[in-house]
């Protein structure tokens, strides 16, 4: 009876073994998933920063220029002028189950009175324009980085406790019920020895 449980015991680990070593293989292939999507979208926010430091330079100085034909209060009237017509959307994508915000910008074009539509204050807008929708793709990826390292992390940390804690102790107990087994083998042949001399 006490041979046949611990027979069972060791069929349970010897599940529980495979189940962590799947779970341990599921789990690197999760982090390389994970690796290359923050590494391709590391290479993507880098190319986006560049991008807007650039538009905010080119945005910066069409303002300048306006400012110098107009004076500032045209300028501040044209804008106020404005009404307030940029909406964002915010959804999401997942990535081996970690959801990733998706940004989705419209924005009304600039509005412009009839003596405006040919001066400086078209370019300006523009530009300004299109840094806001650069601003927003780069918030997405931000957004995005920030979520995929915590979830690299997680990831991380459980393969590990798989690798240096779970499977080590699964492995530990094997062998203990193994070398029980094997202890109760001999004995039980050490009896039958014992029972045969006795039947002679």
């Amino acid at each position: 009876m006490i041979a046949g449980a611990v027979r069972s015991r060791l069929f349970e680990l010897r599940r529980d073994r495979a189940a962590a070593q799947r779970s341990a293989e599921l789990l690197e292939r999760k982090r390389e998933v994970l690796l290359r999507e923050l590494l391709r979208r590391a290479r993507r926010q880098a190319a986006l920063r560049s991008e807007a430091a650039a538009a905010t330079r080119d945005a910066r100085h069409e303002l300048g220029v306006a400012r110098v034909e107009l004076g500032l209060r045209a300028i501040e009237s044209a804008a106020l002028a404005q009404p307030p017509a940029r909406a964002i959307a915010l959804t999401s994508a997942s990535v081996m189950g970690v959801r990733l915000p998706r940004l989705s910008m419209t924005q009304a074009p600039f509005r412009l009175s009839v003596e405006d539509r040919h001066s400086c204050l078209s370019p300006a807008a523009e530009a300004f324009a299109q840094l806001l929708a650069l601003l927003a793709k780069l918030a997405e990826e931000e957004a995005s980085l920030a979520r995929l390292r915590v979830a690299l992390r997680k990831v991380t940390k459980l393969s590990g406790a798989l690798h240096n804690v779970v499977l080590p102790r699964i492995e530990r107990e094997i062998r203990e019920v193994v070398e029980e087994i094997e202890e109760e083998e001999r004995d039980e042949g050490v009896r039958r020895g014992r029972w045969r001399e006795r039947a002679r």
